[in-house]
C-alpha cells in the first residue's frame, strides 16, 4: 500500500469515528412553544388525563451521558380520570431522557395530570413532554377545574407497553463502520484511476 494511499485510509477511518461519536453525543436544546390555556391544550393533544406514576424505567443509564437519540424513559401510570383519548386503567407513556431534549422529570408515587400526543410510530403509544401543561396534579388546580369531571378509564385494561429502543448503539455503530468502508474503497478507486492515468 503506497504512503498517499495509507493517509486516505488514515484519514477516512478518524473522519468516521469521529462522525459517529458526534451523532452520539448531539445534544438538541429543547425549544417550547408557551402552552395555551387548557381547553385549547385539551384540543391541541390526543390524550389527557390524570394518574398516579407506579413505575419510570429507562433505556438508558440515568447517570452516564451523552444519551443516545433513541433513548427514552417510559412510565407507568394508574389512570384515575380521563378527558380525552383512549385511555386504560393502566397506560404506559414515554418521554425524552432529559429536559434539555423536551423530556418529563415523572417520579414514581407522584400524581400528575398529563397532555400526551400519539408517537408518531403509528402503534398507539403516547409521549409527553415538557412542551404542554403535563405537571403535578397539585400544582394543576386550574386545568382541573376547566377541564371538570372527566371520566373513568377502561376498568381492568392495560394500554400498550413502548418498546424501548437498545439497539441504537449498534445500529450507530454499523453505519459508522459502513460509511468508513464506502469512504476508503472510494477515495481508494479514485487514487488507483489517477495513478494509472499518470503513468
Amino acid at each position: 500500500m503506497t504512503t498517499s494511499m495509507t493517509r486516505v485510509v488514515g484519514v477516512a477511518l478518524v473522519l468516521g469515528a469521529l462522525w459517529f461519536l458526534g451523532s452520539l453525543g448531539a445534544v438538541h436544546a429543547c425549544k417550547c412553544v408557551v402552552p395555551g390555556s387548557p381547553a385549547e391544550e385539551l384540543e391541541k393533544f390526543d390524550a389527557v388525563f390524570a394518574g398516579e406514576v407506579t413505575s419510570v424505567s429507562h433505556s438508558f443509564d440515568p447517570n452516564v451521558t451523552p444519551y443516545k437519540p433513541g433513548d427514552r424513559t417510559t412510565v407507568g401510570l394508574d389512570v384515575s380520570t380521563v378527558w380525552k383519548g383512549v385511555v386504560h386503567e393502566r397506560m404506559y407513556i414515554t418521554t425524552p431522557p432529559t429536559g434539555g431534549s423536551c423530556g418529563f422529570a415523572f417520579s414514581e408515587g407522584g400524581q400528575y395530570i398529563v397532555y400526551a400526543s400519539l408517537n408518531a410510530s403509528g402503534d398507539g403509544d403516547y409521549q409527553a413532554s415538557i412542551c404542554s401543561r403535563t405537571a403535578l396534579r397539585g400544582d394543576a388546580q386550574a386545568d382541573l377545574d376547566a377541564l371538570g369531571e372527566g371520566r373513568a378509564p377502561r376498568a381492568g385494561t392495560a394500554g400498550p407497553q413502548p418498546e424501548q429502543s437498545q439497539d441504537s448503539f449498534a445500529a450507530g455503530l454499523w453505519v459508522a463502520v459502513l460509511v468508513t468502508v464506502v469512504a476508503v474503497l472510494l477515495l481508494g478507486g479514485i487514487l488507483a484511476y489517477a495513478s494509472r492515468r499518470r503513468r
